[in-house]
């Protein structure tokens, strides 16, 4: 979709609500940088990116960057224009951090021409222990960043080998001491629960040595067996074995328990906090249906002015010749449900659930019509199979709290690819 193709569904849809432009509008930007030092072997989003492209040295990311900041360019004025105001950023991938100091530099140039960033509330950096500098994080703080997210995975060394991470566990705990010793008091630290093969045992130390370091926030994943990752076809062929739901929910209860007696808090599925100035305002904005948001980059999504718009991931070089079209523009429709799927489920992880006035505002259509459509209908009631169970106001529909980790779990297992054959065994 060309810039004024966008302009005009944008128009059309905000008049239609029989809104002003002069409103402020909040806006989410995700920024994507698809390179990696590794690739990592339970990792969804690496499956099609040839090795040789995603561990690209600085100069084999000249033209990337380029095109980022002529996307940035090219919309951040539009947006902005129309009222949009960015609330929240979060870079992304990849890794970020996999970027040298001028690049960095280079691109939050380009979002902080483009855009008024004075109301921005947090702005976060994803990294990784390998990735990350005491210069890096120097230059991200100036720059603006003021959350860090980084991925350890785990504190056992033959699970992080298993991964295909290059860390170590004592790398893990040198990254957070320099995170805290740069300034940046508010952090997320992701593990993942329920690796194949990893011990409760296994899993149980890495929690208590997480806790021990003390971060303002910890993000526990479920391991998904995604096809085509290293993990997936191990399972497929019996390398390891895949856990059934019932010993995966078990492992995910642990992390509950652990995280709890630890004073942390879910405040969504998978992140948690003792405080809630440490929550994930991004992952807030973008489960609740807070508003629209624009995603930078190859790889990255928007929903504005009730399209879904996409520069898929597979279409890098389509990127890089016209970074001012997308590859997939969508308007939602009743007609085609599936693309409504991934909001209401992320909005189902969050204790809120699917606040109907907010998914009208974001997509365009009520959530009452789209419920009785067969697919949405067959979906939630997969959910309630899960174990997933449904309470119901006349402002939202919503998870149980104690049920949204057993549903999000079990229905992983019927909808990825060793998961699939031991939820049907």
């Amino acid at each position: 979709m060309t810039p004024a193709a966008l302009m005009a569904a944008i128009d059309a849809a905000h008049r239609g609500e029989g809104a002003s432009w002069s409103t402020e509008r909040p806006l989410a930007v995700y920024v994507h940088i698809p390179f990696c030092t590794a690739k990592c072997h339970f990792c969804d989003w690496v499956v099609d990116v040839p090795v040789s492209r995603l561990r690209t040295q600085e100069s084999g990311r000249l033209d990337y960057v380029l095109a980022l900041r002529q996307q940035i360019s090219r919309y951040g004025p539009l947006l902005t224009r129309m009222g949009y105001r960015p609330a929240c950023m979060y870079w992304g991938g990849g890794t970020p951090t996999r970027l040298t100091e001028g690049e960095i530099l280079s691109i939050a140039a380009a979002l902080d021409d483009a855009f008024d960033l004075s109301g921005l509330r947090q702005w976060s950096m994803e990294t990784t222990p390998y990735d990350l500098t005491a210069a890096k994080l120097e230059v991200a703080r100036a720059a603006g960043v003021n959350r860090i997210s980084i991925g350890l995975q785990s504190f056992n060394p033959d699970q992080l080998r298993r991964s295909g991470r290059r860390h170590t566990p004592g790398q893990n705990a040198s990254a957070i001491a320099m995170i805290r010793a740069a300034g940046f008091d508010t952090f997320n630290v992701d593990l993942i629960c329920g690796f194949p093969g990893e011990s409760h045992e296994s899993l149980r130390d890495t929690l208590a040595q997480a806790i021990a370091l003390d971060p303002p926030h910890i993000s526990v994943y479920p391991y998904r067996d995604t096809p085509k990752t290293v993990m997936a076809m191990q399972l497929e062929r019996h390398i390891m074995e895949a856990f059934t739901p019932a010993v995966m929910i078990d492992a995910y209860e642990l992390a509950m328990t652990m995280l709890g007696q630890a004073g942390y808090y879910e405040y969504c599925h998978g992140y948690w906090v003792r405080s809630p100035e440490h929550e994930d305002i991004d992952g807030n904005y973008k489960y609740d249906l807070s508003g629209d948001k624009i995603g930078f980059g190859s790889g990255a999504e928007s929903i504005i002015g009730h399209h879904l718009l996409w520069n898929e991931n597979g279409k890098y070089a389509e990127y890089l010749a016209h970074p001012d079209r997308f590859t997939f523009a969508h308007r939602f429709s009743l007609g085609e449900p599936q693309y409504l799927t991934a909001p209401v489920g992320g909005a189902l992880m969050t204790r809120e659930g699917i606040v109907f006035e907010r998914f009208r505002r974001l997509t365009g259509l009520s959530f009452h019509d789209l419920r009785e459509t067969a697919q949405l209908r067959r979906w939630l009631q997969m959910l309630a199979d899960c174990g997933g169970r449904f309470v119901e106001d006349r402002v939202s529909l919503r998870l149980a709290p104690d049920s949204i980790h057993r549903a999000y779990i079990s229905h992983l297992a019927y909808t990825t690819g060793a998961g699939l054959a031991v939820a049907r065994a």
